[in-house]
């Protein structure tokens, strides 16, 4: 039974709207005291097949339902709700109806390929602790010195950046072979599968592809990538600062001033390069070479992006 009722929670900024039913648990996921600021007092997770009370969803269309977790403290507590399956109809129903075309399947006009430098992500990054390939990269256990897969996105020019979750209750469901071809590629999943679960309730639900297709077609285009241009001048200067204007003038050199305009940076703090992001077209499969598929695509917004003129890239 969903209740129409709008409260305010203290632990949260907006409005919520007051939820009565359950939540089964899929997977192990943080259980917040707030959302905002990723408390987690005595570092409560849910339990995969529990059951958990719903008491609200943070908004009618909304990702976190605030649960009640009986044993801790304090006991309310906010889980994202694709962590899970909700058992209410009426709210299930009023979630549906607030999707928008935003949020419908295949009605993509272009992807957006996110590549990462992984140790600039690791060194810079407000992770949290929660992230084993980054401790592990700084423990020295393992060594990434290759671009590494943030995520492959459908994308929707209406939508900006909010085009996602078509289909957040479909879990994802990959075979050990596809898990272990493309930790390489994505290193989380050296570890744990929970990042990969995320990109494909948020970004992989959105396309027409099985999650293991979906995954593998990503890892290709990432070796494409970091053999391309753009990896080439990343990996030939780890360690050292480089100017924004230097690294477009290389890649427009070696690439086109065409695909140069389809490539966009991502820095933490503005210092610090963390990523490139990549404009596809919708049907970039048919494109055989890196270069003829950037040409393909739609402009990104600027090649700099968030970066200052001068980053560094991290060893």
């Amino acid at each position: 039974m969903l209740f129409v009722n709008v409260i305010l929670f203290s632990n949260f900024s907006q409005a919520a709207t007051k939820l009565d039913g359950t939540f089964i648990a899929t997977e192990q996921c943080p259980a917040y005291q707030s959302i905002k600021k990723k408390t987690n007092p005595g570092k409560i997770t849910t339990k995969i097949d529990a059951s958990y009370q719903t008491l609200a969803i943070n908004k009618p269309d909304g990702d976190w339902l605030q649960l009640r977790f009986e044993n801790a403290s304090p006991s309310v507590r906010w889980v994202n709700i694709n962590c899970g399956h909700l058992n209410s109809t009426s709210a299930i129903a009023t979630r549906n109806a607030n999707q928008s075309s935003c949020s419908i399947a295949n009605q993509q006009d272009s992807y957006v390929l996110a590549v990462s430098w992984q140790p600039g992500f690791c060194e810079h990054a407000n992770f949290k602790g929660n992230k084993p390939e980054c401790t592990a990269l700084d423990d020295g256990k393992i060594a990434i010195n290759h671009l590494t897969l943030h995520g492959l996105w459908p994308n929707k020019k209406s939508c900006g950046i909010n085009y996602g979750y078509c289909q957040p209750y479909k879990a994802m469901k990959l075979s050990d072979d596809t898990v272990a071809s493309i930790a390489q590629w994505m290193p989380n999943f050296h570890f744990q599968t929970d990042f990969g679960s995320y990109q494909w309730k948020k970004h992989g639900s959105c396309q027409h592809r099985s999650d293991d297709e979906y995954f593998i077609t990503a890892t290709k285009l990432v070796e494409q990538a970091d053999a391309s241009p753009i990896g080439t001048y990343i990996k030939q200067r780890i360690g050292q600062s480089i100017t924004v204007d230097d690294f477009k003038r290389y890649l427009t050199s070696q690439l086109g001033s065409k695909a140069a305009k389809r490539i966009q940076l991502s820095c933490a703090k503005g210092k610090y390069l963390q990523e490139v992001r990549i404009q596809l077209p919708r049907d970039f499969e048919q494109y055989p070479s890196f270069s003829e598929k950037l040409n393909a695509a739609p402009l990104a917004r600027s090649f700099k992006g968030n970066c200052h003129s001068r980053i560094h890239v991290e060893d």
